[in-house]
């Protein structure tokens, strides 16, 4: 939605309410059929416990719908990890400006794909496969 400059915009009674009904909350649900913040946010998570409680980290992959196809549905953090590290190689004697801009292509490359999800033989995570 865009606005003239000058104009003011008015929270919707939606936006006005949320936060009042959201002190009390210690519990949020998540809509991972519906919502692909949802799907993002489980993965994540799962990706997070998968050392600590591995049999959790399988729960939530097998639990999440995979949505729209693809590699992760939480590419945004990938992204901004790889400019943190790249913002540190840059800080190194030996960095290679062009290695790290060919790696970044092929990585947002990889990511726009559309992905095949596939059971791993071991270990209980998932294998990701290219469609080609």
């Amino acid at each position: 939605m865009s606005f003239r400059p000058g104009t003011i915009r008015r929270p919707s009674a939606a936006e006005r309410t949320a936060p009042t009904r959201a002190l009390g909350l210690s519990r949020i649900e998540l809509d991972p059929r519906h919502d692909r913040h949802a799907r993002a946010a489980l993965e994540a998570y799962a990706d997070s416990a998968a050392a600590d409680m591995p049999w959790l980290a399988e729960w939530l992959r097998e639990a999440a719908p995979d949505g729209e196809p693809g590699l992760t549905h939480c590419g945004a953090t990938v992204e901004r990890v790889f400019d943190l590290a790249h913002a540190w190689a840059a800080s190194q004697p030996d960095y290679a400006a062009a290695a790290w801009e060919r790696v970044r292509g092929q990585l947002l490359r990889v990511l726009g794909q559309p992905a095949l999800r596939q059971p791993a033989a071991a270990g209980g995570q998932a294998c990701i496969a290219r469609a080609e």
